[in-house]
């Protein structure tokens, strides 16, 4: 499916933001997530786009029937996160665009906060703020983008006292609750700015599932936009809810997607680095690990590794 990374002309916009929601058999909490977006946004001049890849749980027409203000479109087949989100955004005209997860729930605060910060940095291209999963936990969504090594040794365990050989960021709040120096946010809510992606394109369908939002934020920053995050603010992201309903093929997915992202950017070495790094850290882990669920975990995620990286050499 070959699509135009055109949009309609953002002087036309009759909602100040576009909401996009990609879903994929997870047909309750997405209606959960479209209550929380109608009423958390009750002041604003909204358009909501709901892209269903295929699911076969009724999620299209149950969105048809609650909230059918809302547009809901059905794909044939699953497209993958990155290409429905383009699918969404493409359709839509607002100067801001929010992506959001299925499995997450906007807030007031959350919404009103992302707005902010983008009306009043004019160079901001990407906002996101605080999640919490649905026990109350901070989730981790700040990142430095994907070295050869920065995952391999977070997953090791080890906390070096160097940006570049970190992978997750901890915000640093300015005066404002915002932390403008992050490299990249999970999209799983994730405010954009239609000029910045009028700049350097929409998400790169390459990505099935994963990096995508990483990749996006690269290009934002390489063509002069900030990624800020806004820590006043909290949303909720269950997590999971689409990939773990088949976790084998998401790891593979995963892999593949951080393989991808390394040889778009640093070249195939760096792929190939990040693949023995992390190859060496799981075997490490899937034999020493005191715990036997652990063990098990690690090789879960060596067979997955070791899959896409035969599909990759498949594929060259």
């Amino acid at each position: 499916m070959t699509r135009s990374n055109s949009f309609p002309s953002v002087t036309n916009a009759h909602h100040q933001v576009a909401v996009v929601i990609v879903s994929y058999n997870t047909r309750d909490l997405l209606l959960e997530c479209l209550a929380s977006v109608f009423e958390s946004t009750k002041d604003a001049s909204l358009e909501v786009v709901v892209v269903d890849n295929a699911s076969e749980d009724g999620s299209y027409e149950a969105v048809r029937n609650v909230f059918p203000q809302a547009t809901a479109i059905r794909n044939a087949e699953n497209l993958g996160f990155g290409a429905a989100c383009d699918q969404g955004m493409e359709g839509t005209g607002a100067p801001f665009i929010l992506l959001l997860n299925s499995d997450a729930r906007l807030t007031a605060s959350a919404f009103e906060a992302l707005c902010d910060c983008l009306e009043k940095n004019e160079r901001c291209g990407a906002a996101g703020c605080k999640l919490i999963d649905s026990a109350g936990t901070e989730v981790p969504n700040t990142r430095n983008f994907l070295t050869p090594l920065n995952q391999a040794l977070e997953s090791a365990g080890l906390r070096l006292n160097s940006r570049r050989l970190q992978r997750t960021h901890q915000p640093k709040l300015d005066s404002n609750n915002a932390d403008c120096s992050v490299d990249w946010i999970d999209g799983a809510c994730l405010m954009l700015r239609r000029e910045a992606l009028d700049q350097v394109g929409l998400f790169d369908e390459r990505f099935f599932m994963y990096s995508e939002d990483e990749d996006l934020c690269l290009r934002l920053k390489r063509g002069g936009w900030s990624v800020c995050y806004c820590g006043g603010a909290t949303a909720i992201h269950h997590g999971a809810a689409s990939t773990g309903q088949a976790r084998g093929e998401m790891l593979r997915q995963f892999y593949t997607s951080q393989m991808l992202f390394l040889e778009k950017h640093r070249g195939g070495r760096s792929a190939l680095g990040y693949a023995l790094a992390m190859k060496c850290v799981l075997l490490l882990k899937s034999r020493l690990a005191q715990d036997g669920r652990r063990r098990a975990t690690a090789r879960e995620k060596l067979r997955a590794l070791r899959d896409a990286l035969r599909l990759r050499r498949a594929a060259r």
